[in-house]
Formats: C-alpha cells, sequence, structure tokens
C-alpha cells in the first residue's frame, strides 16, 4: 500500500475521533432526549407519528448520520492507544493519566446515560483504554523476554483472555472487544496493511467499524501538532454535561 499518500497525522486523526464521538452523543442526549422527547414513549421508544412538523423529518435524517459517524470514534482511540503507548516517553504516566480521567468522568458518564451519579450496569471507556494500556504493559513484557516464537504467542494468547475477563468483570464498554482489539492494533503495527486487523473484533459491534480502515491507511505515523496535551482529556466528560444541558433545554422547550 505504498502507493497510498500518509497525510494524517495522529493529532488529526484524535479530532476525527472527537468529532464522532460528539456526533454519537449528540444522538444520545440532544436528539433523543430532547427533539425526540415528546413522542417517547414509557417504554424509551420513539414513535414519530405521519403528521409531525417537517422540521422533525431533518432531525431524523442528522440522527441517521450521525449514528454511522458516531462509529468511527471508538476504534480510532483505541487505535491512538496503541500508537501513543509505543512512542510515549512515559508509559506509568500515560496509563495513570487515562485512570485519573476515567475516575473523574465516571459520575458525569452516568448521569449522561442512567440520568443519576452512580451506574454499575457500565463503566466508561476511559476504563476500557486504562485496562487497554494495562495489557499493552503486559504484552510488551512479553515481546521484550520471551524469545521463543511458540510461547511468546501463547503468552499472547493467554493476556488477551486475562484482560477480556477483566473488561467484563469491570463491566468496561466494548468489554473484551475493546482490548483485544487493542492488543491486536499494538502487536501488529510493524505489518502495514495487517493492521487492520485490530478492526475485526469491533466488527461484531458493528459494521460501520469499516469506514476507520480507509483513516487509518492514511495515517501518517507522525505526531502532528503539538499542545492541547489535556483538551481531549476534558473534552470527555464536559461534552457530557454541554450535550445533556442542551437536550433538557430542548426537551423543555417542547414539552
Amino acid at each position: 500500500m505504498k502507493h497510498i499518500p500518509k497525510k494524517l497525522s495522529g493529532f488529526a486523526l484524535k479530532y476525527i475521533a472527537m468529532v464522532s464521538m460528539l456526533c454519537d452523543h449528540a444522538n444520545m442526549l440532544v436528539i433523543r432526549r430532547g427533539f425526540f422527547a415528546p413522542f417517547r414513549g414509557e417504554d424509551g421508544s420513539t414513535l414519530i407519528p405521519q403528521n409531525a412538523p417537517a422540521w422533525l423529518g431533518a432531525v431524523q435524517g442528522v440522527y441517521r448520520v450521525f449514528d454511522v459517524l458516531g462509529h468511527l470514534a471508538f476504534p480510532l482511540y483505541v487505535f491512538l492507544l496503541a500508537e501513543g503507548f509505543t512512542h510515549t516517553r512515559d508509559r506509568k504516566r500515560y496509563f495513570l493519566t487515562l485512570l485519573a480521567f476515567a475516575l473523574i468522568s465516571e459520575p458525569v458518564f452516568n448521569l449522561a446515560h442512567y440520568e443519576q451519579w452512580t451506574g454499575p450496569a457500565l463503566q466508561n471507556v476511559l476504563f476500557t483504554l486504562s485496562l487497554s494500556c494495562l495489557e499493552l504493559f503486559v504484552l510488551a513484557r512479553i515481546e521484550s523476554d520471551a524469545a521463543e516464537r511458540g510461547k511468546r504467542i501463547a503468552l499472547y494468547v493467554l493476556t488477551c483472555l486475562v484482560f477480556g475477563a477483566a473488561a467484563f468483570a469491570v463491566r468496561s464498554e466494548y468489554v473484551f472487544l475493546g482490548t483485544l482489539s487493542a492488543a491486536l492494533f499494538y502487536l501488529l503495527r510493524s505489518a502495514g496493511v495487517w493492521r487492520l486487523a485490530g478492526l475485526l473484533p469491533l466488527l461484531i459491534a458493528s459494521p460501520w467499524v469499516l469506514l476507520c480502515a480507509p483513516l487509518l491507511l492514511l495515517y501518517s505515523g507522525e505526531r502532528g501538532r503539538r499542545g492541547g496535551k489535556y483538551f481531549f482529556y476534558i473534552f470527555y466528560p464536559a461534552h457530557f454535561l454541554l450535550l445533556q444541558l442542551l437536550g433538557k433545554w430542548i426537551a423543555t422547550a417542547l414539552a
């Protein structure tokens, strides 16, 4: 695939992932709970009447587009996790930053998803990325210590199984699909186009993740623009709060 121009930096992929995540959560918090609020049944389903105003049809169109775009975020974030772990000068600090923002974001995540500060059913995606980062620590150690190929592969598989089970135990988003995807993106980091195999586990969640393939093929391997180191971390809890407030305001206005 050498003829494909590599034009997307890691910074560019972060912005694409951020916009995708914004679309996904705008669907949930602004469109479903805001614009569709007057048409929601007691079971949470949305029934749009045939005589609904024309603007509602436009909102439905936006909802469908956002639904597709929203599936780009997680695969890109997992890919960027593998890249960040590979190139960071301080892997321990990288992990601790992820974990700190996972803990900070959890109450806001619960408020957005369950409309309460605590929600044991599911933990936010930063916990998945934190767990995946720990997994990469183990895989990197195996990679450097286990000289025999067969032994390495067996330990890789065992590690993926252990961290997949851990993802189930903590109820992190995407559970074992996320940790397995991170492992593949990391272990295949020098495999060229075969690195796209990291997307395969996530196909179980949605076929739309394949839209990430051309973006990853355009990745230049460069970090890109510097600065705003913590912006993407802060954006995660902040956008939940802002979208929820906007959705509630719209729902109140349409009531």
